[in-house]
This record gives C-alpha cells, structure tokens and sequence, in this order.
C-alpha cells in the first residue's frame, strides 16, 4: 500500500471506489476534473513510504452537478468520511459510508434508510462480515450475467473500470 511501484495509494485503494460510487449514483460520465496526490507521511511503521496518503479531486459532470473529493490518511485526528455531490437537481451526500442523504432543489437533507443485510455467514471475519452486505448482491448479479445472460444496470462492467481508470490516470499525470 505505500509503495508507488507497487502500485499501492490511496487514490487507487479507496480514491477509485469512491469515483465509481459517484459516477453510479449520479449515473452520469465525468466531464471535467482537477485533482492531485500528496504523501504526507513518508516514513512510519520501520518503512519508507512513497505512495499518496492523501488526494484533492474536483469536477464537473457532463449533467453540470459538481464534486468534490479528498482523502486524508496520515492525520491523528480524523473526522470521518464524506461524500458530497452537488447539482442544480439537488444533493447527494454519503457520510462514513452508512449515512446516506439528499434533498431535492433546496429542500433540507432527509436520510434515506439503508436496510441491514441478514444472515451474514458467523464464520467470517469482522471485515469480511462489513464487506458481505455489499460483496454477496455483487456476486449474485455476475452469476445470473454469467449463467442467464442477464446484464443487471447496476452491475460494474469492464467498461467501468476503464472510464474509472481514464480518471485516475488524468489525476497522476497534473
């Protein structure tokens, strides 16, 4: 993770699900972005650390909302996560991601209720167990792609990835 050569970073650990995340709320492409990476912290743990530790991103969709994300890995005092966008329809914000809200025009944010998946397996893991609510769907969907034939809209493809890392690619080279 703090090594450049191998590939590791937050903007691609953390950085690259958060732009998908947005890019599938808002269902629109990205149209125009700015952004860059620092690592604040270059040594710790008995080891030198090359990587980003922190990334500053702002933009514009084609569908004119705007965002802006960043990350700050190497603080004593953090303050939680949030995801913001902003358009002329309303606000999207996503807050340590659990909480969940928007509003319409500028109406107050009202919270949307995340249901809690069930019957997750007790012989995972603590973070496997956080992983599953969002993993098991995701694998349910490539079965049915793969046995039926049925691409669900929600479902990330090849292609996804790809605009995601033309993204990420265009935030390294500023």
């Amino acid at each position: 993770m703090a090594q450049k050569q191998q590939f590791g970073g937050m903007l691609g650990a953390i950085g690259s699900h958060m732009i998908d995340c947005m890019r599938w709320i808002v269902g629109d492409e990205i149209e125009k972005i700015n952004g860059f990476v620092h690592t604040h912290v270059p040594e710790g743990a008995g080891e030198f650390r090359d990587a980003d530790d922190a990334f500053f991103i702002h933009g514009k969709m084609k569908n004119n909302s705007t965002f802006s994300l960043q990350l700050l890995s190497g603080v004593n005092h953090g303050f939680g996560s949030q995801l913001r966008i902003f358009g002329s329809a309303g606000t999207i914000v996503l807050m340590n991601d659990n909480t969940l809200k928007y509003g319409k025009g500028s109406k107050p944010l009202k919270k949307i209720h995340i249901l809690q998946q069930e019957n997750i397996p007790v012989h995972l893991t603590l973070e496997a167990k956080a992983y599953y609510p969002a993993f098991y769907p995701f694998l349910e969907k490539v079965y049915e792609y793969i046995i039926f034939d049925k691409l669900d809209r929600d479902l990330p493809t090849i292609q996804d990835g790809y605009e995601n890392q033309v993204i990420l690619d265009k935030i390294l080279s500023n």
